[in-house]
């Protein structure tokens, strides 16, 4: 039995502003600029950017040869994928705040919308999956920031080997119909701090109050 809740059947919640950071090297420089008012959801290998105070962690696998350094050193709230927390379940019993989730067992469809109401759907890599466990949680506005979706690369100059993405990543195609019908039909604002190929609008930066200096992790 999964000692772990299941995030879905639990009362975890999200504050109205959320963003979400990846581990993409276009969010270098633009860690700063996130605003302060903004609970900032760390997805995969961006737990371990220092410039980022994360205040969940988010993944999906937890195979990768840098996992045991970032279980390590965030002690915040967790979020994994079931097949994620059975791969690792024995060092999480006993610690609090960690749930998981179950996908829906088809993926986001890139021809038209598929309901993401109550559950977290593939297709658009992790920083798809935060992006709807941000809206069934609470949050109406939503910014990316190193969620790039092209090549290879990890902020920090290593690479990911593997997969080989291109230029373009096929995730692409699935995700940006759900940000559209997000934005469009469910009036949810999303946009990016950083260069990405989805289809997203620029985050128009504010005057003050955004994060600068090393936050930190938590």
């Amino acid at each position: 039995m999964m000692p772990l809740p299941n995030i879905f059947e639990s009362n975890f919640q999200l504050p109205p502003k959320v963003c979400v950071v990846a581990p993409g090297p276009n969010g270098k420089g633009h860690y700063s600029s996130i605003p302060t008012d903004f609970y900032v959801i760390a997805v995969a290998k961006a737990i371990l950017i220092p410039e980022v105070r994360a205040d969940l962690w988010m993944m999906t696998h937890s195979h990768q040869d840098w996992y045991a350094e970032a279980d390590a050193a965030f002690n915040g709230p967790r979020i994994y994928s079931y097949d994620a927390a059975m791969r690792v379940l024995p060092s999480l019993e006993g610690k609090k705040d960690c749930y998981y989730f179950k996908p829906h067992p088809e993926l986001l469809d890139p021809n038209g919308i598929r309901s993401i109401e109550g559950t977290i759907r593939y297709g658009g890599t992790i920083v798809g999956n935060a992006i709807q466990l941000a809206y069934n949680f609470g949050a109406t506005d939503i910014l990316l920031c190193g969620a790039d979706m092209s090549g290879d690369g990890y902020w920090d100059g290593s690479l990911n080997h593997e997969r080989v993405h291109g230029d373009v990543w096929l995730a692409v195609s699935y995700l940006n119909p759900l940000l559209s019908w997000l934005r469009n039909e469910k009036r949810i604002n999303i946009s990016t701090l950083s260069p990405t190929t989805l289809n997203l609008p620029r985050f128009p930066l504010p005057l003050g109050g955004v994060r600068g200096g090393l936050a930190g992790r938590g």
